[in-house]
């Protein structure tokens, strides 16, 4: 009888345990975006951050018309990719073009991002990034992996983003060029203040709910993200891809001066100058053979 009771206890405490412990979640960090027309871009983005450790992708197809479902399957089939189609929900036709972005971004944009968090990523994901498919995580010191886990007590780390102009790159990209081999740091473009999102990665269960413009997580019990220095971890984002957007002007005055010795306020003035300049750093430059490898281009 008294063993038994012992037995009783003993499972009893340890269901308990089991209790209070966190669900461990099926994936460490995932990237949500929403894209339209991306095809050609799709592998190396998605291979970059799957070498760098991005375990899934929840992708929200805003009307592509080119062969993103070509692109992505192998992706989707093995369990890599969470396709989800968002087309408009609004039509925008009647619109000044001034006020098009602002209702995409709230009909559209920020509906997509509340899907991903609040219907799929919650449950799966303990980070989540929202990334644009023109946009590269970069860490220059520090394995992905380490990094978030040196926060785990933040429910968020908040990073900065370097500007790449791709236009450099004649027309378009040479065949087997990669994006991240641009190397020149060119100034911010013009982007609609509603359709900004903070770029974090940030926990799906801290947060609480998003305040817009910008979209921007609220977290439990009013905390809030670290931001990270430049050197930790940044985000690459190359502008003027495509070729109706190319910058067809003179070539701007490219620096060659190592930019780690100016101060980000010295930098950004040089940039809004129309200077650009090198990145010397090139952090990212040194996934390019093993990217290529895993691209079939080397």
């Amino acid at each position: 009888m008294k063993k038994a009771l012992l037995i009783l206890l003993f499972t009893f405490s340890w269901h308990l345990i089991c209790a209070g412990e966190p669900k461990a979640k099926k994936y460490n960090l995932s990237i949500c975006a929403i894209f339209k027309n991306e095809a050609m871009y799709f592998r190396e983005w998605i291979e970059y951050h799957r070498m760098i450790g991005v375990d899934h992708f929840y992708l929200y197809n805003n009307g592509s018309t080119d062969l993103f479902e070509q692109a992505l399957k192998p992706y989707i089939k093995a369990g890599i990719i969470t396709l989800i189609h968002w087309p408009d929900h609004l039509k925008y036709y009647f619109l000044e073009e001034s006020e098009k972005d602002s209702l995409w971004a709230l009909s559209t944009q920020v509906p997509a991002y509340e899907n991903a968090v609040k219907n799929r990523a919650i449950n799966e994901t303990k980070w989540l990034v929202f990334l644009d498919v023109d946009e590269y995580l970069v860490f220059p010191k520090e394995d992905l992996k380490l990094l978030i886990k040196k926060y785990d007590e933040y429910p968020a780390v908040s990073l900065v983003s370097d500007h790449f102009d791709c236009s450099n790159f004649a027309h378009v990209l040479p065949r087997r060029k990669l994006l991240i081999e641009t190397v020149e740091l060119a100034a911010l473009p013009e982007r609609h203040p509603q359709k900004e999102v903070t770029k974090t990665i940030f926990k799906p269960d801290e947060c609480l709910g998003f305040t817009w413009p910008p979209y921007e997580c609220i977290f439990k019990d009013e905390r809030s993200a670290i931001k990270l220095k430049k050197n930790e971890a940044r985000i690459n984002h190359y502008v003027n891809r495509y070729k109706g957007r190319l910058n067809m002007e003179k070539r701007k005055e490219v620096l060659r001066v190592d930019h780690r010795l100016l101060s980000e306020n010295e930098a950004n003035e040089l940039l809004r100058e129309g200077y650009e300049i090198e990145d010397q750093e090139r952090a990212i430059q040194h996934y390019v053979p093993k990217l290529l490898k895993r691209l079939g281009l080397h």
